[in-house]
């Protein structure tokens, strides 16, 4: 058939009337595809775009109906309806219209479309343009588009999850739960040991935990070589990501630690995987793989940028999980080293301590306690709590508590005075200072006999074995601050029974500033809880004041018993930290 647009036969008039239908050089250069259709439904002219749109040359097209070339089968019937209806009413639905339709290229593959449908004017037989876009492209953008949206809304829903917890191994078991089911089918996270081993699965998730749980046991089984070929170790070695679109059995067999291995990945059927490092301040520390099987589809490019990504965002808060976790660790280390590793025998007494550190307890805190024998038959009892937290708060309690040893056998008053002269002498704790309580304790048959001065510290209380409360009226200058201060010490007699409790601020304030408690609202607990064994007490006590929150400060509880001679010398030392 030789090529020739219908348009090049409608006369210059006719093309006038119809509002300017594209013809000649127009109707070829248009973007669009432009169909020209007859009363029959048969296709009389077909542009270059049209061409290139549904994949029929004009040859190919041109003669045949429109309806069998380019609509697909399940709707051509309803075309054919249609078009039948307006020819024998005039009646149309989709005239002069846009609409969004489904087209079928030549290779038989279904797109959407945008077409406009008019009538030429004033000719007849009737003809028809058809005015079609393809939308695949815009489609496609849109498709792109809400996949960034995803991943932009994961992203941040990941930054989210990772700062829930400043636990290291929660956040290692959040981060690989985050990941399935929007990334991976499987994943787990490989950390590299102190000693250049790969410690393997140290979290796992799956959307089939028996997944995780058989490849965390693998794991253990078959740890991986740090030296091997699989893919975690190359990328814990090299720092680099790995993209393994496919995966066949030989490369499985190759990536295996053994028969078990290969078999575990070829019954998961293992088909596609992504391995990006864990890397923070120039240190490769881990790898997170992600996993899918056969039945997903494989791992792309954009799949490895939102995991990149990912994990470095991760690495970030792990190392900082990590650094967290070792502070925490030494200020524990440095905390325990600042209270008695244990508390002396004392014939006739009971003794119960407990410390609690404040939330925020990655620091070290000022509050502390010591008992110690002064000389035989003599004791020595502190409570203190140091201004401040951290290194300088932890400087200040061991000049204290050993400053304190050493002159206790001056007696309670002079060895404040004293250590209020070191304190203030010590460059190392300039602008700091403490309160102090300290008592030299003496049995005395099945009396116990307490001389007490005070530099600053609440006064404690005497619990009477009948339950009454006695607050010790006994106070003095803040260490540290006044040259010169001068300190009185009180005498204080526990009978059987009888109960002395000693504390820090940090009982009192433990929900300040919503609760503070006051010395009655602490007498009124004493009264409470008198019929508590020591330990028992302590723990009452921090219950009420704290409410089950984490304490605003430190607390430290001390509470010494008077037993009698004849009672077997116990000494009962209860350490707890409660941080965050």
């Amino acid at each position: 058939m030789e090529r020739r647009s219908i348009t090049a036969d409608l006369d210059s008039d006719t093309l006038a009337q119809g509002g300017g239908f594209p013809a000649g050089g127009v109707f070829s250069a248009a973007l669009d595809a432009v169909i020209v259709m007859d009363g029959e439904g048969l296709i009389r002219d077909w542009n270059p775009a049209a061409e290139d749109v549904f994949g029929y040359s004009w040859d190919e097209a041109v003669g045949h109906e429109l309806a069998a070339l380019i609509i697909p089968p399940a709707y051509r019937a309803a075309h054919r309806a249609g078009f039948a209806r307006y020819l024998e009413t005039g009646e149309a639905h989709i005239m002069d219209r846009r609409v969004d339709l489904t087209g079928l290229r030549n290779d038989g593959t279904e797109f959407q479309v945008e077409l406009t449908i008019t009538r030429l004017p004033d000719v007849d037989p009737p003809l028809f343009a058809g005015f079609v876009r393809d939308l695949t492209e815009r489609e496609s953008g849109a498709r792109e588009n809400e996949r960034l949206q995803q991943r932009l809304a994961f992203l941040a829903h990941a930054g989210l999850a990772l700062d829930i917890s400043l636990d290291l191994e929660e956040t290692l078991r959040r981060l690989v739960r985050l990941t399935v089911p929007e990334l991976a089918e499987l994943a787990v996270i490989d950390l590299m040991a102190g000693d250049g081993s790969i410690r393997g699965a140290v979290a796992a998730a799956g959307s089939d935990p028996e997944r995780a749980a058989a490849l965390e046991q693998t794991r253990r089984d078959h740890p991986l070589d740090p030296h091997g070929p699989h893919p975690v170790a190359q990328v814990l070695r090299s720092g680099r990501s790995a993209l393994l679109p496919e995966m066949s059995a030989e490369r499985l067999r190759e990536f295996a630690q053994g028969d078990a291995h290969f078999e575990l990945m070829r019954r998961l059927r293992y088909r596609s995987a992504i391995v990006v490092p864990l890397m923070a301040r120039g240190r490769t520390f881990g790898a997170l793989s992600l996993l899918r099987m056969q039945e997903h589809v494989p791992y792309d490019k954009g799949d490895l940028l939102l995991a990149e990504t990912l994990g470095r965002r991760a690495a970030l808060a792990l190392e900082n999980r990590r650094l967290y976790a070792s502070t925490q660790h030494i200020a524990r280390t440095l905390q325990e080293s600042l209270l008695p590793r244990a508390i002396p025998q004392i014939p006739g007494v009971h003794l119960a301590a407990r410390y609690r550190a404040a939330a925020e307890g990655q620091d070290v805190g000022g509050d502390f306690y010591d008992m110690f024998p002064i000389a035989p038959g003599r004791w020595g009892i502190a409570v203190g709590d140091v201004c401040g937290k951290g290194p300088e708060a932890a400087a200040l309690t061991a000049l204290a508590r050993y400053t304190i040893r050493a002159v206790a056998d001056r007696g309670p008053a002079a060895a404040l005075s004293l250590l209020n002269e070191a304190v203030l002498r010590d460059a190392g704790v300039e602008n700091r200072f403490l309160t102090v309580l300290f008592g030299e304790l003496t049995p005395a048959d099945d009396r116990l006999l307490l001389e007490l001065a005070s530099g600053g510290h609440p006064a404690p209380f005497v619990l009477r074995s009948a339950g009454s409360v006695e607050p010790v009226a006994e106070h003095g200058p803040l260490i540290g601050v006044v040259p010169d201060a001068e300190y009185v010490s009180t005498q204080v007699t526990l009978a059987v029974g009888d109960k002395l409790v000693l504390y820090t601020d940090g009982l009192a304030d433990a929900r300040a500033p919503e609760v503070t408690l006051s010395e009655l609202d602490l007498a009124a607990l004493l009264e409470e809880g008198h019929d508590l064994e020591g330990e028992r007490l302590a723990e009452f006590l921090e219950s009420r004041a704290t409410g089950g929150s984490d304490a605003r400060d430190d607390i430290v509880i001390v509470v010494l018993e008077a037993v009698g001679r004849d009672a077997d010398a116990l000494s009962v030392h209860h350490y707890a930290s409660a941080t965050s």
